[in-house]
């Protein structure tokens, strides 16, 4: 794995940033264009919504971003509202879990917030990221589900001919897939970041993640089983 990452790096330094999609051991960017159109994104965990232009020129109609921390949430609001064109934006600033009404301790990690997480940080992620780490600061969040914040915007995912799942939520991935329960199978792709080591302390493993997924009727499409990144983002298919 760490030659075939070797190998991925030199060949983006040599290849023109639009083919460099072609050399990376995720087939993630591949997949989407050729599932295109993708008509709905829920994206949960949406930070400042780096991703907005992408799912755009996946000619997504409409894209529902959740974000937990309220401070990433209003900068989020910020950029979304310069954006132009026929995609409509929602957004919600909420922390999703597998039931409503739950306390939860919301970790701030320094930076621009996105490590920030439920769980605690773990000597693995500070050995791999060390100019990563918890603030101090740890807000208490009221946890929601995603069918209800689905319905609050009037989201219907049936209605919806491609319809895709993103989770970038830092380790607590498997509660919010739990608290969709069979309304996962709606979906028709779920990009979701996974961990193969222990990244957060309690946070989801890949391993985990997968069982779920295969019950549901997912398949793993981004990449090899041996080839899944001890933390990174994998895409499933339904």
């Amino acid at each position: 794995m760490h030659f075939l990452k070797g190998v991925e790096r030199s060949a983006k330094k040599l290849v023109p940033h639009n083919w460099r999609k072609y050399f990376r051991v995720s087939k993630y960017e591949l997949l989407m264009e050729r599932r295109a159109p993708i008509d709905l994104v829920v994206h949960v965990g949406a930070h400042w919504g780096e991703d907005a232009a992408f799912y755009e020129d996946c000619c997504a109609q409409t894209v529902l971003w959740v974000e937990a921390d309220p401070t990433t949430f209003a900068k989020l609001a910020d950029e979304l509202a310069s954006r132009k064109g026929p995609t409509r934006h929602l957004l919600e600033n909420a922390l999703v879990s597998a039931e409503a009404g739950e306390e939860l301790s919301f970790n701030r990690f320094n930076g621009d917030g996105s490590s920030s997480s439920v769980h605690a940080s773990t000597g693995t992620y500070r050995e791999r990221f060390p100019n990563s780490q918890e603030t101090g600061e740890v807000l208490s969040l009221t946890s929601r589900t995603l069918p209800e914040i689905l319905a609050r915007h009037e989201v219907d995912i049936s209605a919806a001919k491609r319809p895709m799942l993103v989770l970038d939520v830092q380790g607590h991935e498997l509660p919010v897939l739990r608290g969709l329960g069979d309304g996962l199978k709606a979906f028709s792709q779920c990009k979701c970041e996974v961990s193969r080591v222990p990244m957060y302390e309690g946070g989801s493993m890949f391993e985990d993640i997968d069982a779920h997924m295969k019950k549901m009727g997912f398949r793993l499409a981004s990449h090899r089983y041996v080839q899944v990144p001890r933390h990174g983002d994998v895409l499933y298919i339904r």
